[in-house]
Order: structure tokens, then C-alpha cells, then sequence
């Protein structure tokens, strides 16, 4: 049973972990979001980001955008529900962020440093098959105060949309080097 509880924390799928956010959160929570977006960018772009910023900038901006819009919608479809702030619905959506942190990691370092192909696609697959709806459920929890079932379906929408929006743009810039 430890190691399912610890697996469970390792993956941001504890209740306990997302009932420390708060407004003080934001900044992590915008780190982690903004991290994602900038360490996916420059995996795409790599060293042309001295030459060719805007290419850089357009595609970080895509997935920074994403997370605010992310939040927007969730933040309204359980606001009625929970008295928290748009705030922390973004801190707690930026810290849903996470799965994507480590896919950009992985995909920096497997496609840039390494030359190996492969190791990002089987990370993809995990992060937004499962591991970031299941964060975003987490968050949309924290923000609506409501049950698991409640909480996956006000996510549910919102992530779909980002996944045809965001998730088709970055497939389209980086997806040769998964």
C-alpha cells in the first residue's frame, strides 16, 4: 500500500497535495505552466532561438495561452460551486502542468541531447492519455470543491478543446521529434 500512496504523491494524484493551493500558489503554479511552455519551445527551435525569436516566442506563447484559457474555463464552469478565485484555479491548472514539464524534459533530452527517438512518444502518450487529465481533474476538484465524477466532468470539455487547439499545435511543431 506505500508504494501505491507513494506513487499516487509522485504523480500529483493526492488529495492532500492539492488542498495546500492557494493564492500564494500562483507563482509556482505559472512557473511549472510557463517552464513547460518555455523548455517545449526551445526543444523545437533549440539554438535558432538566438537568431529566430519569434518563432521561439509564437510557440511558448501557444502553450502559455493554453494554461490561461484552461484555467478561464474551468474557473467558470465550477465557479458557482467553490469560492476560490480565478487565481487559484490558475495555480492549481499550472501546477496540472507538471506532466507536461516532464514530457518537455524528456523530449529535450531524449530528441536534442541524445538523438534518440521513441522514448518521447511513450512519454506523450502516458502524460496526455492520462497523467494530465488526471492532474487537471485534481485541479478542477481543488477548484470546485466537488466529487472525482463532478470534477472530470468539468474538465472533461475543457480538456478536449485544448487537446484539438494546443495539443494539435505542439504535435505539429515537435511531434518529428517524439
Amino acid at each position: 500500500m506505500d508504494a501505491l500512496t507513494a506513487g499516487r504523491r509522485a504523480l500529483r494524484l493526492h488529495e492532500g497535495q492539492w488542498d495546500r493551493v492557494d493564492p500564494g500558489s500562483l507563482v509556482a503554479g505559472a512557473g511549472v505552466a510557463v517552464g513547460a511552455s518555455l523548455l517545449l519551445a526551445l526543444t523545437r527551435v533549440g539554438g535558432l532561438v538566438v537568431t529566430e525569436p519569434r518563432a521561439f516566442l509564437r510557440l511558448a506563447l501557444v502553450g502559455i495561452w493554453g494554461w490561461l484559457g484552461l484555467a478561464a474555463v474551468i474557473w467558470a464552469l465550477s465557479r458557482g460551486r467553490s469560492g476560490d478565485t480565478l487565481g487559484v484555479t490558475a495555480a492549481a491548472v499550472g501546477l496540472a502542468h507538471t506532466p507536461v514539464l516532464v514530457l518537455a524534459l524528456v523530449v529535450f533530452t531524449a530528441a536534442n541531447l541524445l538523438q534518440q527517438l521513441g522514448p518521447g512518444l511513450v512519454v506523450a502518450w502516458f502524460v496526455f492519455a492520462f497523467w494530465f487529465p488526471a492532474n487537471l481533474t485534481m485541479a478542477a476538484q481543488r477548484s470546485a470543491n466537488a466529487s472525482l465524477l463532478r470534477a472530470f466532468a468539468t474538465m472533461a470539455v475543457p480538456y478536449a478543446i485544448w487537446l484539438v487547439v494546443v495539443g494539435q499545435h505542439l504535435l505539429d511543431r515537435i511531434g518529428h521529434l517524439l
